[in-house]
């Protein structure tokens, strides 16, 4: 059984999926979004459910009868989703390239075995293991599924980049994560002033979809100073291709899209780390800081109060590392992307093979 909370996590399922039916194992997939795409899919040996939601899917996920189950969802047996007596084996697949110890506390403690990106992960989860009284996990490093799916897309015939400006400026996507430690939070209005006053750079702002409900008053302010125009486009898609396509530079905080923009595209990226808070997440409990916040620190600038009035200057100085990133990128790879283009089939052979 495979059980999704929605329909944006198909990505991550789909590569294992596919690969999977080779096999000719029957398996379940359940869903609590209605309009999954997964619905759309028609793959050998899947069958598709539609759950529910909140304490609906939650009193079914408990009381499943599999040998095994997997999710994305962090938190087993810690919140609302309890191991169900009826299930042998639980794994937990990464849905990050950005890795997991930004997650709740607790948040795959109780999984059996963990699928992730690269080693990274892996010696982070065997840190965290070390410090706590729980028992060690299976865990083996796959690659990153969803990236694949964005790097199929990229090569498909029928792919094209739908271009939001007419000219040919170099284009900032500025694309943050979301709270009161966010770049929109700390810098959001700062940021906007610098680069319309002090650049010719076209702007493309996709904050995190979770700031246009928890945030909604800061989001509708920044709207209604920095509206669209031939510089300014708000993206709000619920794909990201687009805009990760045709920018040239990023702005962000510490949010995952940062390594899918490095991953796959290869750009550069301007950091906020400063503002990162390891308090109720597993990375609490680790000596050093997580591998995405220790990365960020590497391969671009970081912004904070003290240099954050020379942006311009920075997004100059960073547009020229090109050379330097790739090199970096391609040391990193191990740690969170460790097999682009195989992930899906690796999966499903440690699933099968399970």
């Amino acid at each position: 059984v495979f059980y999704s909370e929605g329909g944006a996590y198909w990505p991550v399922f789909e590569p294992a999926l596919r690969e999977l039916s080779k096999f000719e194992v029957p398996v379940l997939y359940l869903t609590s979004d209605e309009k999954d795409p997964a619905f759309a899919a028609e793959i050998k040996n899947i069958s598709m459910q539609y759950t529910g939601k909140g304490m609906k899917a939650y009193f079914y996920l408990n009381r499943l009868k599999a040998d095994i189950v997997v999710m994305t969802t962090p938190g087993l047996d810690v919140l609302q989703i309890k191991r169900s007596k009826g299930v042998r084996h639980y794994i937990h697949i990464t849905h990050s390239a950005g890795g997991c110890s930004g997650y709740k506390t607790y948040g795959i403690d109780y999984y059996d075995t963990v699928l992730t990106g690269g080693d990274a992960d892996i010696a982070m989860i065997r840190e965290i293991e070390s410090k706590r009284p729980i028992k060690k996990k299976n865990l083996e490093a796959v690659g990153c599924t969803y990236l694949d799916v964005t790097r199929n897309k990229l090569k498909s015939a029928d792919f094209m980049v739908s271009k939001y400006f007419s000219n040919d400026r170099k284009t900032v996507l500025i694309s943050p994560t979301w709270g009161s430690h966010g770049l929109l939070s700390v810098f959001g209005d700062k940021v906007f002033q610098l680069l319309i006053d002090n650049t010719d750079y076209n702007i493309i702002i996709r904050p995190h979809p979770q700031s246009f409900i928890c945030e909604e008053n800061l989001i509708q302010s920044l709207k209604e100073n920095y509206s669209d125009s031939q510089r300014i486009y708000w993206d709000s898609n619920k794909s990201n291709i687009n805009s990760l396509a045709q920018s040239d530079i990023m702005i962000s905080d510490f949010s995952g899209i940062i390594f899918d923009y490095l991953f796959v595209f290869g750009k550069p990226v301007i950091s906020h780390v400063s503002g990162y808070d390891k308090r109720s997440k597993d990375s609490m409990d680790l000596d050093d800081d997580p591998w995405n916040i220790s990365v960020l620190k590497k391969i671009g600038t970081n912004i904070d109060e003290n240099n954050i009035d020379f942006l311009p200057d920075i997004l100059k100085e960073n547009f020229n590392r090109s050379n330097d990133l790739s090199y970096i990128i391609d040391t990193l790879r191990n740690d969170m992307d460790k097999y682009p283009g195989e992930s899906g089939r690796r999966c499903a052979e440690y699933i099968y093979n399970l």
